[in-house]
């Protein structure tokens, strides 16, 4: 199986930027730091290597239009071993969609 092509588009970046801000705004909800580690855990459990690799190079370039908790939740995953952020998370009184009982991601 070939490696899936990476993304190079503003586009295709505009989206994943509109993706990763509605994730963010989910977790605004909560405090802070159970936030920022919510939507780290987000990108850790359900986005692709590809995304992940793509949202985190738009963030290099400047992260234009990314909220300021998308932001820190980028630099939180990037930080942490998905686990590590996922025990983080549930120390702050968060839960971890990634290793929630019934979950079917990660």
């Amino acid at each position: 199986m070939s490696p899936e092509p990476e993304i190079h588009t503003a586009g295709e970046a505009e989206k994943l930027v509109t993706m990763l801000n509605q994730v963010a705004r989910f977790f605004e909800a909560q405090a802070h730091e159970p936030g920022v580690l919510g939507v780290a855990d987000h990108v850790a459990a359900f986005w692709t290597p590809r995304m992940r690799a793509a949202i985190l190079r738009h963030l290099d370039e400047g992260g234009e239009g990314l909220r300021p908790l998308a932001r820190e939740g980028l630099e939180s995953f990037r930080a942490r071993p998905p686990k590590a952020a996922a025990k983080r998370l549930e120390a702050a009184g968060g839960i971890s969609v990634g290793t929630e009982r019934g979950s079917d991601a990660g």
